[in-house]
């Protein structure tokens, strides 16, 4: 599932697409380009509440194994606009009938302001309409916090086209100074998608509680309605 989520892109670089054309035939290499009304992370906009573009390329090799990386337009101060740099790589290993256990890393470069820099690595439980996850950040955003992430992400496929999709997550704070916010925070996404070939179309409600660890305090409201399209290649 988290393959599925991440295929966000806008074009692969030319070394990718001369590793693609020797791979296996089971490997697949793809990209994804994307825009969303409000780029909600965890329940809360890193974009300002407005539209953010986002793009990515990802490879998953026969083995089970996968990696990519996107780029994302956010603004975590007002007025500052840069991109999330998002690298990612994990593997997924069956367990049994339709149960996959997953290990992997992800870090974040924000252009411009690096001082938000951050690495997670999180292990998961798959099913063939669920996933539950736990992420670990030993620096989360650059404010010298650790923190641990869990969610649970579930779907359910009306037919070839429509499906309907749930996200609930619960961060909490396990060392350093919350600067007076609350030690947790969480958060919950509820929608439904259309897919047509390479096109998918999502709308979703977002929410979140307040306080909990975060780089920056906003203002904004604390639920909306997200509408995003993204097309794969």
């Amino acid at each position: 599932m988290r393959r599925g989520l991440l295929r966000r892109g806008r074009q692969l670089t030319l070394a990718a697409l001369c590793l693609g054309a020797s791979l296996p035939a089971r490997a697949q290499l793809g990209a994804t380009v994307a825009v969303e009304s409000d780029y909600r992370f965890r329940g809360v906009s890193l974009s300002e509440s407005r539209p953010s573009l986002r793009a990515s390329f990802n490879y998953d090799a026969p083995n089970g194994c996968y990696g990519g990386a996107s780029a994302t337009g956010v603004e975590l101060e007002h007025g500052d606009r840069y991109a999330q740099v998002l690298g990612y790589a994990g593997c997924v290993t069956p367990i049994g009938v339709d149960r996959q256990v997953e290990a992997g890393a992800t870090f974040s470069h924000f252009t411009t302001d690096s001082s938000y820099d951050f690495a997670e690595l999180y292990v998961g439980l798959l099913a063939g309409g669920w996933g539950a996850r736990i992420h670990f950040a030993p620096n989360y955003f650059g404010r010298n916090v650790s923190t641990v992430y869990a969610e649970l992400d579930a779907h359910r496929v009306l037919d070839e086209n429509f499906r309907l999709f749930g996200h609930l997550g619960v961060i909490t704070r396990i060392s350093g100074n919350g600067g007076g916010e609350s030690r947790t925070r969480g958060d919950v996404r509820v929608g439904a998608g259309w897919i047509w070939r390479g096109l998918d179309l999502q709308l979703s409600w977002v929410g979140a509680t307040a306080g909990g660890p975060y780089p920056a305090v906003y203002g904004g409201r604390r639920s909306t309605w997200v509408a995003g399209a993204s097309y794969s290649f």
